[in-house]
């Protein structure tokens, strides 16, 4: 979005705006979802990135009027927010025992088609490679690439130091190609048999 629209839209969304939000949350909300289906891993996958993604948006709808900043600060401080609710709701899993169930409800409604055709496989394929890289790595990864922050803002968001955030970016983007050039050959390999 272009600064001056992106300031419009802003100062319309905390206006009251209900179109200007969402247009703010359609262009922010996928980031947010995919950020967190990295760190939900094993925990509940995108069900529970979907939930998380709401909870944020609810808890930044609590102080969006006295939001200041650009699109990338307004991108970085809901990944803020997402990371923080995350924390949450690892803590509180590990306080309370899951409830397993042999029914699995349909969290898709038929109707969302073409929402399942916009993420497309090719976005949760390339999710599920990054969250095969250790923790810290498809953190720091999902936030430089999905999210698009930089080295101090993922710094400052994760609680590490820049360095520390290079190194960890560097190695996770090194184990990546590594791993997608094994699938590479092996996807070679199956087409000669």
């Amino acid at each position: 979005m272009a600064v001056d629209a992106f300031a419009e839209t802003l100062a319309a969304a905390q206006a009251g705006d209900e179109s200007a939000f969402t247009t703010l949350f359609r262009a922010l909300n996928p980031a947010v979802v995919r950020y967190l289906t990295v760190l939900c891993g094993s925990m509940g996958g995108s069900t529970m990135a979907e939930d998380l993604a709401g909870e944020t948006w609810i808890a930044a709808l609590r102080t969006f009027a006295t939001f200041e900043g650009d699109e990338r600060a307004l991108r970085s401080w809901l990944l803020t927010i997402a990371r923080a609710r995350w924390v949450d709701a690892v803590r509180a899993s590990a306080r309370r025992p899951e409830l397993v169930t042999d029914t699995t409800p349909d969290a898709r409604a038929p109707d969302d088609v073409e929402a399942q055709v916009e993420i497309g496989f090719t976005t949760d394929w390339a999710l599920s490679v990054i969250a095969t890289l250790p923790p810290d790595q498809a953190e720091v990864v999902t936030l430089r690439v999905v999210g698009q922050l930089d080295v101090p803002e993922v710094a400052a968001l994760t609680g590490k130091t820049d360095n520390h955030v290079r190194v960890l970016t560097h190695r996770g983007l090194k184990r990546l190609a590594k791993l997608l050039g094994e699938q590479g050959l092996l996807a070679a390999q199956q087409k000669q048999l």
